[in-house]
């Protein structure tokens, strides 16, 4: 069994895909046969130490968070069930694996029928981010004008539909060649960040909420100081100094609850949210695959596959 391992704090050049020896199962286990995890920020933030201050890590460790795949076998506690159903899910030690060994607490949901898996892997660390910030820290709502600076990302992408749905007006903030795809999504208007940002500013409406998803410390203040009172919670950086005194930022790191990871399932199941995947690398292109979604603007959520068939 291979998997992608963390061994120092010297960033994505150095992880490594090691053979290891076959899983115990216990219990409480649920055996899955991993097919895509999410490639997230929080991989290579973790992976040059930077959330060591929120979210320390033992090494070595297995990289990863989120996952979708099949249940292969479970314990004599888990529901018998559960063995051959397509699931999502969270695991805490990890998920760059050919297999998962997802024991307590059992973050795993089925993956409904209308949705594929590749869809299913975008859920947790994208859709579920999305609505924490939507619904449980900005409580949007069809008065408010959102300004969504990465609007076209792994979350971005989700952060825009889930306002949509809340019948907010929203401006959506990506590069000048994500703005098509952040049109189709349902954006009002658009700003590109890499072409004349400080003249695209100059004609911002009334803003009444922000959210960053791409964790550019010049690019926030450049915007904060256009406006006024105003909440600041970013999901991707851990720390900022706002330009105002009466603006207050937050790294939003929360969880949402369980219910509502299988109702935004349901949501792209019935067709009111669509999940976008960008890109699909084999697990071996780890390296690759990281540096490109670090660097480039996706278009949506890349993947890391095993187990191809």
């Amino acid at each position: 069994m291979k998997q992608i391992i963390q061994k120092n704090f010297n960033g994505i050049d150095n992880l490594e895909i090691v053979e290891t020896t076959n899983i115990k199962k216990s219990p409480f286990s649920a055996i899955i046969k991993t097919k895509y995890i999410s490639i997230l920020p929080w991989d290579w933030m973790g992976e040059e130490g930077r959330l060591q201050g929120i979210h320390p890590v033992q090494l070595p460790t297995t990289i990863g968070y989120s996952f979708s795949g099949i249940v292969q076998e479970v314990g004599s506690l888990r529901n018998q069930k559960l063995v051959g159903q397509a699931v999502f899910g969270a695991n805490p030690g990890g998920t760059a694996s050919e297999v998962i060994n997802s024991q307590i607490p059992p973050i795993i949901f089925p993956v409904p029928k209308g949705v594929s898996l590749p869809q299913a892997a975008t859920i947790i660390g994208g859709a579920d981010t999305a609505w924490h910030a939507i619904n449980d820290i900005l409580h949007v709502s069809t008065n408010d004008h959102v300004l969504i600076i990465g609007a076209s990302g792994g979350v971005g992408e989700y952060l825009v539909q889930l306002a949509k749905l809340q019948h907010a007006t929203i401006t959506g903030m990506a590069s000048k060649e994500s703005q098509k795809f952040v049109q189709k999504l349902g954006i009002d208007e658009f700003i590109a960040y890499d072409e004349n940002l400080h003249v695209s500013l100059k004609t911002l409406g009334n803003i009444t909420k922000i959210i960053d998803a791409v964790g550019d410390g010049e690019i926030l203040t450049e915007v904060l100081q256009r406006l006024n009172d105003v909440e600041v919670p970013s999901l991707s950086q851990t720390s900022f100094t706002a330009p105002k005194i009466n603006q207050h930022f937050q790294f939003s790191n929360g969880r949402i609850a369980l219910k509502n990871y299988s109702y935004l399932a349901s949501l792209i199941e019935n067709g009111e949210l669509t999940a976008y995947v960008h890109r699909i690398f084999s697990f071996e292109e780890v390296v690759k695959a990281q540096k490109m979604t670090k660097m480039g603007h996706s278009q949506g959520r890349s993947l890391l596959s095993f187990n191809e068939d």
